[in-house]
């Protein structure tokens, strides 16, 4: 059987990011949302949770973003483990005076969004309950943008303590949100290396998970029709990973990759491979 025939189960990795002002960069993940410092030398910080599980990886480089659009990035979505744990992260952000410039119920999740240094974009969210999931007529995921009740989330708080000590355990990257130049090839590729639609918007967006999720990745585009990748050496994405269960399932995918004569290189890291956006990933081991 084909990967696209079995499906594989995922997660996101770590995301990595280029940066021009590291030490302002590291202080908002710190101090704004929470993140813990990991590892730290003069080019490079590596920003976790409490568990120190790494989520984050911040790269100087001497570019800033570029002012024409590019592919790559829309947002980083961070996972909390719980409605009460995104409530906390909430009054701590509003207390501190951060900026939050939107929020939606997707059905499937509560979130807020906000954009943090060199125009990152970030999505702050917690997912609902697989059974509440909705569902179409057809029987397929149905995720919207509908206004959130914030004050419904923020009661979870409800006579607890409402003190933040940093992203909790168990915090992840839920998914990462691209900007594309185009669809039609992307969708290929991501279906190539096992992935699943699980919601198309039209001819401008995609999700795609890999297992039972709403989505691991999301591709648009909005604002990054035929637009080009990022340069080199300037802020944005650098690249991600995308985690598999197994060696075996890395084989896999390598033998796809050759058979349809894509580039990519394997290591002992795993596949650094580039999708048809210009946008670089690591697959590898869990």
């Amino acid at each position: 059987m084909s990967l696209t025939e079995n499906g594989i189960n995922i997660k996101i990795g770590v995301v990595h990011l280029n940066v021009t002002q590291l030490d302002r960069a590291q202080f908002f993940f710190e101090e704004g949302l929470g993140f813990k410092e990991i590892k730290k030398n003069e080019s490079e910080v590596i920003l976790g949770n409490l568990d120190k599980q790494p989520l984050i990886a911040l790269h100087k480089v001497n570019n800033p973003t570029p002012r024409k659009r590019t592919t790559g990035l829309y947002h980083i979505a961070i996972l909390l483990p719980s409605r009460e744990d995104l409530a906390r992260l909430i009054y701590h952000m509003v207390n501190n005076q951060i900026n939050i410039e939107g929020t939606a119920d997707h059905g499937v999740s509560e979130s807020f969004y906000l954009t943090g240094p060199e125009e990152t974009g970030i999505e702050l969210y917690c997912d609902r309950p697989m059974e509440d999931w909705p569902i179409d007529d057809e029987g397929q995921l149905d995720m919207g943008t509908d206004p959130l009740d914030i004050d419904d989330l923020m009661y979870a708080l409800q006579g607890k303590n409402k003190q933040w000590n940093g992203l909790p355990s168990g915090t992840r990257i839920g998914h990462i949100h691209l900007r594309a130049a185009e669809l039609e090839k992307t969708s290929d590729f991501y279906s190539l290396i096992g992935l699943e639609v699980t919601q198309d918007y039209g001819e401008s967006a995609l999700f795609f998970a890999g297992g039972e999720y709403h989505h691991h990745i999301a591709l648009n585009t909005w604002q990054s029709a035929g637009a080009e990748p990022l340069p080199e050496d300037t802020a944005g994405l650098r690249f991600f990973e995308i985690l598999v269960e197994n060696p075996e399932i890395l084989k896999e995918i390598k033998g796809t990759l050759e058979t349809q004569d894509i580039n990519f290189e394997g290591n002992d890291q795993g596949i650094s491979v580039t999708d048809p956006n210009g946008i670089h990933i690591l697959i590898r081991k869990e």
